[in-house]
């Protein structure tokens, strides 16, 4: 069963140049092995396992960490946790919301008439964890720094920002100007960014080797309230308190964050009941429904920007569109969901994850029917002999391989189910391979690094990102709509009204005449949480991550 997504590797690391009801026996007994309805409160009692340490140490287990606190180079989720309480952005989402932004290390936001130049007042008396100021120029340097080090997490600013000794305009030391050079409406969705958009202190560069990034592998230099005290990889990141914190430390705050490497699903799951962590990455679906009741747990029920999907080939068997509309009409999606991911995904509306912006509900409908599936692939010339391979990587997608073994089964289609390693897996759909080795089906999943629909499309579904590209195009899809939609959300991205019927074309096309995947289910982040920690918001936007500055103890 996939537990949560995978967060040991970067997620993007080589983007942009960087380093009905379900029809057939089969499918009834497996869906029903798997168990029953999911819960739908997650209301408990406040109590639970005493707390036996101390009360002002907040304690996180993910399921991997990557010592890494260069936010100019960070794209792993891995390292976006302890890394979103060390480091500012000019812009946060507010609340739990998917289009709200509020000021942060900008005071004020303002913009010219078309968008194209935004300018920020920065909030006054802040500095870096080392006594260091922070100011419109440090900021310039941080940027430039993020932008020509080419670490990783540069592509979000190049988005709109490729010179910024022009572009980044320094007007006075509490302001400054960014020229994008095109309308960008929403410049403030990839300003609160947690992917390149974190703020270091410049003074880094001086630290050794390529600008101070491998001094940052066990230091940090931001604003944020919590700074690097030790690190021991594989094990623990300590965070403590940053002593120049702007936001100051009346109120409760906790003293102490400590962040374990806890890679066993049971083991996190434990150490909630046991009281041992404050809040745990996900296990199993299974563990994530039994803990829903569990006195003094609270489980997340936020959906995020993200996808879970099986990737289909467009070369092979799968090659016809109507062969690829067949295989969604063969997979049980809302039965799925609720009884073998317990809830832990959500059935999708669209191939664009609901609260994404240009997203339209109801251009993609789950449905089973078999005997139009029957007739489709009849179409296509797939005789119902043919073997389809579904590759997944260890721990994550097995549960749906083994579905559609059984449905695709139904009309005659054999499956072989093909288990890799991680790397091996990723080398699979983002290298090139002849036909004969693609799979014609593998699991896999994304979100963007902001509310764009182009930002997400652009990786995993543009004909500039095949496996050719060293990206994760890994079916190969090409399709003019969706290329023309992903290609003006950048460069036209002032024109609302013409990106509404691009990305509308966009999603009818890929939901209902040429799918590029079979979409599993939209992601919810189910965090575990003790119930004496109060704080706590999910944003869609910000994948499984905590604002620990918010956090306290009750």
């Amino acid at each position: 069963m996939m537990a949560s997504w995978d967060n040991r590797f970067s997620r993007r690391q080589f983007l942009r140049g960087a380093a009905g009801v379900a029809s057939g026996a089969a499918a009834g007994s497996l869906l029903a092995a798997c168990g029953g309805s999911t819960p739908t409160s997650t209301k408990q009692k406040a109590t639970g396992a005493a707390l036996k340490r101390d009360p002002h140490t907040l304690v996180v287990a993910m399921d991997a960490f990557t010592a890494d606190f260069d936010p100019a180079s960070y794209f792993l989720l891995a390292a976006i946790v302890p890394d979103y309480g060390i480091y500012d952005s000019l812009m946060r989402m507010k609340g739990n919301s998917a289009t709200e932004t509020k000021p942060w290390l900008a005071e004020r936001v303002s913009t010219n008439a078309d968008k194209s130049v935004w300018t920020f007042s920065l909030r006054p008396g802040v500095k870096y964890s080392d006594g260091t100021p922070f100011d419109a120029h440090t900021l310039k340097a941080a940027y430039t720094r993020t932008i020509t080090t080419n670490l990783g997490a540069s592509s979000t600013l190049k988005d709109y920002i490729t010179d910024p000794g022009k572009q980044i305009i320094v007007k006075d030391p509490g302001t400054v100007v960014m020229d994008l050079g095109v309308p960008v409406p929403r410049y403030d969705l990839l300003a609160a960014s947690q992917y390149g958009m974190g703020i270091v202190n410049p003074n880094v560069s001086t630290k050794g080797k390529e600008e101070g990034h491998v001094w940052l592998q066990s230091h940090s230099a931001g604003t944020g309230a919590y700074m690097v005290d030790s690190v021991q990889p594989g094990n623990q990141i300590v965070l403590t308190r940053n002593p120049h914190y702007w936001g100051g430390w009346n109120g409760s705050h906790f003293e102490k964050i400590i962040i374990l490497q806890v890679p066993q699903d049971s083991s996190r799951r434990q150490g909630m009941e046991s009281g041992d962590f404050d809040i745990a990455f996900a296990s199993t679906p299974q563990d994530t429904q039994a803990l829903r009741s569990t006195p003094g747990i609270f489980v997340g029920n936020q959906k995020v920007l993200g996808m879970d999907y099986v990737i289909l080939g467009t070369s092979g068997a799968l090659a016809s569109p109507l062969a690829r509309q067949a295989v969604n009409l063969l997979f049980p999606i809302d039965q799925f969901a609720t009884n073998v991911m317990k809830g832990t995904i959500e059935a999708p509306h669209s191939v664009l994850p609901d609260l994404m912006l240009y997203s339209k509900p109801g251009t993609y409908k789950a449905q089973m029917d078999v005997a139009k599936a029957k007739q489709l692939l009849q179409q296509a010339g797939v005789k119902p002999s043919t073997q389809l391979t579904y590759e997944f990587y260890t721990g994550q997608g097995d549960s749906a391989g083994l579905l559609l073994q059984s449905q695709l089964g139904l009309v005659g289609l054999q499956v072989k189910i093909v288990e890799k390693a991680y790397p091996a897996f990723v080398d699979d759909i983002s290298t090139p391979k002849p036909v004969a080795q693609r799979p014609d089906m593998a699991y896999w999943f994304w979100w963007p690094e902001f509310n764009s629909p182009s930002d997400f499309c652009f990786p995993i579904l543009s004909n500039q990102a095949t496996p050719n590209q060293h990206l994760f195009n890994g079916g190969y899809y090409d399709n003019p709509a969706v290329n023309t939609a992903i290609n003006k959300g950048f460069s036209e991205a002032g024109d609302t009204q013409k990106l509404t019927g691009l990305w509308d074309t966009a999603q009818t096309s890929m939901g209902q005449e040429n799918p590029p995947w079979l979409p599993i289910g939209q992601i919810i982040d189910t965090s575990y949480l003790r119930t004496d920690v109060k704080g706590y918001v999910a944003n869609p936007v910000y994948v499984q991550s905590y604002d620990f500055y918010a956090l306290s103890r009750a």
